[in-house]
């Protein structure tokens, strides 16, 4: 797919070698199995946000799967809008949106400078109940994916209803 501002681009990131740090990158491998129509790339990031984002031309909306610890119980799913001033002021955060907020943050702020950031971008987070050597999610994370999917479509439905891709 030729990256453009047309595009909805579906970021699952995560170190699957640390249990439920996996999350967003086992999100990412489930939505690449889907039709979720034309326009719409699901990408597993890894840890790579930066090279990512920077790949990108502007205007685009992204949709971030990763594990986040807002301290709720594990499983439990989290959903932050950015857009416009957010996005730009994103990388002046601290804290609280995702175990890879240094990474994530830096890429948005990265891709600002480049003219390359998103017109919007929906972080989809995932209360991990464990980060440890471990291939496999827990029970709990495991169960909340079908959570994660649907708000991942529902974000692509909202994008083509407002016209947001072609």
């Amino acid at each position: 797919m030729n990256p453009n501002n047309n595009t909805i681009l579906i970021l699952g990131l995560g170190n699957i070698l640390l249990g439920d740090e996996g999350v967003g990158v086992r999100a990412a491998e489930e939505l690449m199995t889907q039709d979720l129509g034309d326009g719409v790339e699901v990408i597993d990031g890894g840890t790579a946000a930066l090279d990512v984002l920077l790949s990108r031309q502007k205007g685009y909306k992204l949709v971030v799967i990763d594990a986040v610890r807002g301290g709720a119980e594990a499983g439990a799913v989290y959903k932050s809008r950015l857009g416009g001033e957010d996005l730009a002021a994103a990388p002046e955060r601290t804290g609280g949106v995702s175990l890879h907020d240094m990474g994530l943050f830096e890429a948005l702020a990265a891709a600002e400078r480049l003219d390359r950031l998103p017109g919007e971008a929906v972080i989809i987070g995932i209360e991990p109940l464990r980060i440890e050597p471990s291939l496999e999610l827990s029970e709990q994370v495991r169960a909340s994916l079908p959570l994660v999917i649907n708000s991942v479509i529902e974000e692509i439905q909202d994008a083509v209803y407002h016209k947001q891709i072609t």
